[in-house]
């Protein structure tokens, strides 16, 4: 008796094993292409998690404060690359670790409509705060993981990015995540905008910034071509960042054509045509030390 279980048991093994072999072994190809495990046992799926995993760092950022699950955190059209203004201040809080936006009017919740409703919201988040200071180093293995799970999400690259080198004050840990971002999406130029904003900020070099910036005007330039309307904002967020490269390395050669190009598409092209005539008068002035 025994010896025709351990047999059924063994031709049940043999039958299994036979069965899983083409996808295990398709599964193994899949993880060994780059995607991970994770990513091959989940497949498409895992991009929900993603962005599951990054709507919750952002509900914790804001500690709970959160209409729905199913609003996001800002407008689509905010969320493509990091402002100049951002990236010189990011996170600026107070050092209470939170920082509070009075909300008139109850928020989201409106106005409680009785006592016992009243009562109620002392148990559930009402306000809305921000974390700060270091306490921001909560969200980044949310981050973390969502990046994981979706590889192709440029969103999450450039959250960690902000935080990282702002209020963490760790650019070089931003910049290798960065890079990591910009493997997976050799065509963001969003990513390589966050990348020159950490060497012109916080790495203080203009040099390698401005061939970042460069690289992703002509990364923006080539979806534009392509018909894909990339975001008209994030093209004057790169040729700022080439202006201001220019004139930290005092290259005027270069900052005359830069200054044209963002004069162009600029909201203030007057304050911009100040700095081309500023700019052409250097040009024109004689070396210093030597006779008109």
């Amino acid at each position: 008796m025994m010896r025709l279980v351990l047999t059924l048991v063994f031709a049940g093994s043999f039958t299994l094993a036979t069965w899983l072999d083409a996808p295990m072994r398709e599964l193994r190809a899949r993880a060994d292409n780059g995607a991970g495990l994770v990513a091959a046992l989940m497949g498409d799926s895992r991009r929900l998690f993603a962005n599951q995993l990054f709507v919750e760092a952002d509900v914790y950022f804001h500690s709970g404060y959160y209409p729905t699950v199913f609003d996001t955190p800002e407008a689509e059209e905010t969320l493509d690359v990091n402002s100049k203004e951002e990236a010189e201040k990011p996170g600026a809080a107070p050092a209470s670790g939170r920082r509070p936006e009075k909300d008139e009017g109850g928020g989201f919740l409106g106005q409680p409509r009785d006592w016992v409703e009243r009562f109620g919201r002392h148990f559930m988040p009402t306000e809305h705060t921000h974390l700060a200071s270091a306490k921001v180093a909560e969200i980044l293995p949310w981050l973390r993981l969502s990046a994981d799970m979706d590889p192709h999400r440029v969103q999450t690259y450039l959250t960690a990015s902000y935080w990282l080198r702002g209020t963490l004050g760790q650019a070089d840990e931003a910049e290798r995540f960065l890079r990591e971002g910009l493997r997976a999406n050799p065509d963001s130029y969003e990513i390589l905008i966050e990348l020159g904003y950490v060497f012109d900020f916080n790495k203080k070099n203009p040099r390698m910034a401005r061939n970042l910036f460069e690289l992703a005007l002509e990364k923006w330039k080539k979806q534009d071509a392509a018909g894909l309307q990339p975001s008209p904002k994030a093209r004057i967020e790169i040729l700022d960042g080439l202006v201001r490269a220019d004139q930290e390395q005092n290259d005027l050669q270069q900052l005359l054509p830069d200054l044209e190009a963002l004069k162009a598409v600029s909201p203030f092209p007057e304050a911009v045509e100040k700095n081309i005539q500023a700019t052409r008068a250097k040009l024109a002035a004689p070396p210093p030390g030597r006779p008109d």
